[in-house]
């Protein structure tokens, strides 16, 4: 009877560990999910010369990427979590200037954005962008168009 006992707790072991195993397995091969950042996560920041930039119309509901702290440090939503990203080098071209190629990349643990977009209008005081924001988790990626500003 002991006996039994082990090879049906065995049995339900290996069960679960193959059901956890292709769940992994599943969510490693889809893309990441892009996520809107929540306010009140940046509210408590102080907002200086930052640059946000949203999917869809531009509003702090569609805001996917956020810089605070002067630009030194920035936010994006992936796969339902805060990820806090840091400047990676400096950015190719930083005039404000009408149809000016901008390229610049973050990093944070294993998650690297690229934001490679072009300016739509030059101001004095913001410069707005538009073009495509690229993720990668891994060997995941995905990408999501944008529009935004930078200002001060």
């Amino acid at each position: 009877m002991r006996y039994k006992i082990v090879i049906v707790v065995s049995g339900v072991l290996l069960a679960s560990t193959r059901v956890l195993a292709t769940d992994r397995d599943r969510k490693s091969s889809e893309n990441p999910a892009i996520g809107t950042l929540p306010m009140e996560n940046l509210q408590s920041l102080p907002y200086q010369c930052e640059c946000e930039f949203h999917r869809g119309p531009i509003n702090g509901a569609t805001t996917v990427f956020a810089t605070r702290r002067e630009r030194v440090i920035a936010f994006v939503m992936v796969d339902g979590e805060l990820v806090t990203l840091q400047r990676n080098g400096k950015p190719r071209n930083s005039s404000c200037g009408n149809n000016v190629r901008y390229h610049e990349r973050w990093v944070g643990g294993p998650t690297a954005v690229v934001l490679d977009l072009h300016v739509t209008r030059p101001g004095e005081e913001a410069c707005w962008f538009k073009g495509k924001m690229r993720i990668a988790v891994g060997g995941r990626t995905t990408s999501t168009s944008v529009s935004g500003a930078c200002g001060c």
